[in-house]
């Protein structure tokens, strides 16, 4: 049976998926693009901000304004921090209606190696495609990390951050969140301000609140703590001017780099909604959960000793992982034949051009974290990762200037003044 092709398929619909397509268009690149657009920052709760800055948080397409910046100037929206989630998921679809007017609103359920050479798609619609190349671009669907002193609850009765869009279900309930980075500390604001009873348990000795940024920095600070896409300091700055320097580390050092790098912080403007409301309980470790009745009961050891909880719900606010074993979309095949990274099992090892080792099949946005390093982990890895992977796949005859000049001016003069 034959079925349509394309030179390249994206799995995803974030911002790394939107700004390759943006790349890939320009050069005139054969592509097809399938996912949901911006439905992680689109199902983002209301009230939460970004945690980075506007100008680090664009969708990096090649064309003149159109920022992230430029684009809440021009509707007199915040345009440094903080900006709201519902404004950065609706620049995207602005950007994605703009330069990416043919991707594919459905998601993918299946890739595997085809029959000769390249990949075979089947999407949730029921149709199926043939593609000689595929990035896969799904961010951190699928990536939430729970403890596994809390795997063994009932659905029910745990749950991650990742899936909660509104917490007006916790009114009324009691919730322990467990973490202490931004997802955490969030959620147990959010939780109260529905009308529960959170507390948050944090295994660390303190919270880390990011302080606001001044307006004005002194030279002596500014040389100091230089700025970058990840906030002041020379090691974020260095990765973000030398995107490549940190693939160049020996492994064991590179895996240390990330996971060390940018450790767990909450930003300044959630501090106020947090102190004085939401009980933060420090150097707490989750030693047992069980249900009883109808919620659960945690066994915590603390500087006192042991003590036990009960609550109606426990909240995972613990981040996320690169597992590629949890890509539901990849076929057991496929998945088998990627080489991972000796220091991150769960990691594809990457090629300079984020080749994975099955020909054809690349990997961007967190996935490529453990072979890049942190700058990877965030929106404004796509800076690099979007332009060098287009011109890789593009080849040497189609990425000529002349071409990429042309796009870009067409497309410049096709953005619509906002309403």
């Amino acid at each position: 049976m034959s079925y349509p092709e394309s030179d390249v398929a994206i799995v995803g619909s974030g911002p790394n998926a939107l700004a390759l397509a943006a790349h890939l268009r320009a050069l005139r690149v054969d592509f097809r693009v399938f996912g949901p657009p911006m439905k992680f920052w689109r199902d983002m709760p209301r009230g939460i901000n970004l945690k980075s800055f506007a100008h680090a948080t664009n969708v990096y397409v090649p064309a003149k304004g159109a920022t992230f910046v430029e684009w809440c100037r021009a509707r007199n929206l915040e345009d440094v921090e903080p900006c709201s989630m519902e404004s950065f998921a609706a620049y995207g679809t602005w950007v994605k209606d703009h330069f990416i007017p043919n991707l594919e609103d459905v998601v993918v359920s299946q890739v595997s190696i085809g029959v000769g050479r390249g990949f075979e798609l089947s999407l949730a619609n029921g149709q199926r495609l043939r593609s000689r190349r595929v990035v896969f671009a799904t961010g951190l669907s699928n990536q939430e990390f729970v403890p596994e002193i809390l795997r063994g609850l009932p659905k029910e009765l745990v749950s991650h951050t990742f899936h909660h869009s509104d917490y007006a279900p916790f009114r009324g309930r009691s919730v322990a969140v467990v973490g202490a980075g931004a997802s955490a500390i969030e959620a147990g604001a959010l939780v109260h301000e529905a009308g529960g009873q959170a507390q948050i348990l944090v295994r660390d000795s303190e919270v880390v609140f990011h302080d606001r940024l001044a307006a004005k920095r002194s030279l002596f600070t500014r040389l100091r703590y230089p700025m970058s896409v990840l906030g002041p300091g020379m090691k974020s700055r260095l990765m973000e001017e030398l995107p490549l320097a940190v693939r160049l580390i020996p492994e064991p050092q590179r895996i240390r780099l990330v996971r060390g790098h940018l450790g767990p912080a909450a930003p300044w403007w959630i501090s106020e909604r947090v102190k004085g409301h939401v009980p933060i309980s420090l150097q707490t470790t989750v030693i047992g959960a069980e249900p009883r009745g109808d919620g659960v009961r945690l066994t915590l050891r603390d500087a006192a000793g042991e003590r036990t909880i009960d609550v109606d719900h426990v909240i995972a606010g613990t981040g996320y992982v690169s597992d590629i074993d949890r890509l539901p979309y990849l076929d057991s095949d496929l998945r088998r034949r990627i080489q991972r990274i000796e220091s991150a099992p769960t990691a594809p090892a990457l090629s300079v051009n984020f080749e994975s080792s099955v020909r054809g099949a690349y990997f961007v946005g967190p996935s490529a974290v453990f072979s890049f390093g942190p700058l990877f982990r965030f929106v404004a890895g796509a800076k690099y990762a979007a332009p060098a992977l287009a011109r890789h796949l593009a080849g040497p005859v189609r990425t000529a200037s002349k071409t990429v000049r042309q796009w870009t001016q067409r497309a410049s003069s096709a953005l619509e003044p906002p309403p």
